[in-house]
């Protein structure tokens, strides 16, 4: 591990690391600290070793290692090279820092979600100009409170800017569905405007959260099927799995809900839900992208 750290120091750190046996015991302690966190979460010793070099980056020193939260840069290491169980595990147990987050600045459900999507994104997903977060996460502090920090000033953006936000659903919306000046369109324009606007507005927001941020990565954020998978660590095929079945369910839930708001039968609403499905991209890009 010593020669694997050394090897990935920055340039400028070198120096620091003059004594072998101190940087051994430590590299070693840091080891047993990180297993015992995470026993069944695989991360090569000089992988690990390497990373917490490459992570401190020109500011790492012995002082600053010995104080390494080693667990949290373990599970930081896997979630990044797309462990699924390490990526379960950091949802399940840091990710709800959101929810707590949001109760403490009185942040409705879907800002919640909109939030727990964007921290997905930042933590992720590499983007241009920008390395995924947990890519170069260093250990210094906690990964829970660094998560709290974030969301909390997320969560607080997003409540601040709610009454800047669009109607979800307005009278232009069906206008957008199903156009006025479509003759064959204006009765069932004119007849089921309010419904339509009600179901679409309904299905949406009793939508699973992973259903809506598929929905908002593919529809909104334009996101392709392998950005998609790389960022839930699955093949490609799941991951357009994943996204048609958001669509179908959103699709059934629309109609359903139209069905029980006109009192008819679902199957005699096809011929509505038809008019929603083709422009769904349109309406999702309304309710979802808010003040995105």
């Amino acid at each position: 591990m010593e020669q694997a750290f050394r090897n990935a120091l920055a340039a400028e750190a070198r120096g620091h690391f003059a004594d072998a046996a101190a940087l051994a015991a430590t590299l070693a302690e840091l080891r047993a600290s990180a297993l015992a966190a995470h026993p069944d979460i695989a991360v090569d010793a000089d992988t690990f070793a390497a990373e917490l070099a490459r992570r401190l980056g020109a500011g790492a020193s012995l002082e600053v290692l010995v104080r390494v939260h080693a667990g949290d840069v373990h599970l930081a290491i896997a979630c990044a090279a797309g462990d699924e169980r390490a990526i379960r595990r950091f949802e399940a147990s840091v990710l709800d820092e959101v929810d707590h987050s949001a109760r403490r600045v009185g942040a409705r459900r879907e800002q919640a979600d909109e939030v727990r999507a964007h921290l997905r994104r930042i933590l992720f997903v590499s983007e241009p100009g920008r390395p995924a977060a947990l890519a170069s996460f260093s250990g210094r502090g906690d990964l829970r409170s660094y998560l709290r920090v974030i969301a909390t000033r997320e969560l607080v953006r997003a409540v601040g800017a709610g009454h800047r936000e669009a109607v979800v659903v307005d009278d232009s919306l069906l206008e957008k569905l199903a156009p006025a000046s479509d003759p064959r369109l204006g009765h069932l324009r004119d007849t089921y405007r309010h419904d339509v606007d009600a179901a679409i507005r309904t299905a949406l927001a009793g939508l699973g959260e992973e259903p809506r941020v598929l929905l908002r990565y593919s529809v909104i954020d334009g996101w392709t099927i392998d950005q998609i998978a790389a960022l839930y660590g699955v093949h490609r095929a799941t991951a357009a799995r994943r996204v048609a079945a958001a669509r179908d369910q959103l699709g059934d839930a629309i109609r359903t809900e139209l069905a029980a708001r006109l009192a008819i039968s679902v199957s005699d609403v096809d011929s509505i839900v038809q008019l929603v499905q083709s422009q769904l991209d349109v309406s999702l890009e309304r309710l979802l992208g808010g003040a995105s």
